[in-house]
């Protein structure tokens, strides 16, 4: 079993992400993450439990539908991956860097940008190590955690750059030279290619790993700490209700799409959200979103509802609207303005008040005026 975890720390495409980075600090972070479960399955071994199946193909669904049945009862959105979200997964994953001709010594290329591959020692494998993967400051990240049935694993790291990467992002991490190719190919849907320099270690007792985005930053807690909410899903639709004056409710847009998504604003006044408007935003009159599109924000007060609907909606609401009880459980996500820059959060049944961060850079990006609110 493959446990690979692709993603990056923050968008790629203007200005404002690498502002939206500086904001969020130097911790492991990931605005976008998804994970995979990638299943082999070894026939020779098996032959005695498979010759009950009509074909390997039945069995290897059934496996794959039992994990993901107990995954969801652990309250897991896991889902049966099929043959078009493999293909989309092996474009994702740099297929084309494989097959590509731009194939060096210590990195490929493919339509993304240059990919090279690293792998941990054996000591490196622990929790506390894998997470700061989540702190280089690379256009994407595929980690991948590959378990053996004897109880032994291995752990790589691939990273995209712009450029060819001269030296490792870590002084623990190895480049794997002269595999580059087969190394980005055991990232992907199919027979694991053998890797000479990679060696197998025994699996440590307790392996920990985030799976899912970090969240847009949201604020700081009454103890200091820092909140940050997911407001979307790799595989389930995701609504989000906020109900807040333009200076948070824009904040939480254009963090939205310096976390890595692509947004499309839908509005019938089009000055109110012209300040938002940048390469990941999109502002439209119209129900279709723009090409590309994962998040839709919509009004609160005569909506116009996107089609195709992407994968996360965001309503937008004025400050002081309530939901009916009835209609809360409609939405994942519920954020609601309590006071000049106070705002209470809810999700998955729990409650949190939130001093929302108000920094001075993003201030051209939310208002049409200066803002008079305390700014940090």
């Amino acid at each position: 079993v493959s446990v690979v975890s692709l993603g990056s720390r923050h968008g790629t495409v203007g200005d404002y992400p690498r502002v939206y980075d500086s904001e969020i600090g130097t911790p492991p972070y990931a605005g976008r993450r998804e994970t995979w479960l990638i299943m082999r399955l070894s026939i020779i071994d098996n032959t005695q439990a498979l010759r009950w199946r009509t074909t390997v193909g039945a069995a290897a669904i059934s496996v794959a539908q039992r994990i993901a049945g107990l995954l969801r009862c652990q309250g897991l959105r896991a889902k049966v991956a099929n043959a078009t979200d493999l293909a989309e997964l092996d474009r994702r994953l740099g297929c084309d860097a494989i097959e590509g001709d731009t194939q060096r010594w210590k990195a490929i290329r493919g339509e993304g940008g240059w990919m090279t591959t690293y792998a941990y020692p054996a000591e490196a494998i622990n929790s506390r190590v894998l997470s700061q993967a989540w702190t280089l400051r690379v256009d994407e990240v595929i980690q991948n955690v590959t378990v053996y049935p004897d109880a032994t694993c291995t752990a790589t790291i691939t990273v995209r750059t712009p450029t060819p990467a001269p030296t490792p992002p870590s002084v623990i991490l190895r480049r794997l030279n002269g595999e580059q190719a087969a190394a980005a190919a055991a990232n992907m849907c199919g027979p694991r290619p053998h890797l000479r320099a990679l060696r197998p270690s025994p699996l440590p007792e307790h392996l920990l790993t985030e799976i899912g985005p970090s969240g847009v930053l949201i604020g700081k807690l009454s103890n200091g700490d820092r909140l940050m909410i997911p407001v979307t899903d790799a595989g389930e639709l995701s609504r989000v209700f906020v109900a807040a004056d333009d200076p948070i409710a824009k904040r939480i847009v254009i963090r939205t799409a310096g976390a890595g998504e692509r947004v499309c604003v839908h509005t019938r006044d089009m000055t109110r959200w012209a300040t938002v408007r940048m390469p990941e935003i999109s502002v439209v009159s119209t129900v279709r979103p723009a090409p590309r599109t994962t998040v839709s924000v919509v009004e609160h007060v005569s909506p116009i509802s996107p089609t195709p609907r992407p994968a996360t909606v965001i309503t937008v609401a004025p400050s002081g609207t309530r939901l009916p009880e009835g209609h809360r459980h409609n939405f994942e996500v519920i954020i609601e303005q309590v006071g000049p820059a106070m705002v209470r959060v809810s999700a998955a049944g729990q409650d949190w008040l939130v001093e929302m961060d108000m920094f001075r850079a993003e201030n051209r990006y939310v208002s049409l005026e200066p803002v008079t609110m305390s700014v940090t």
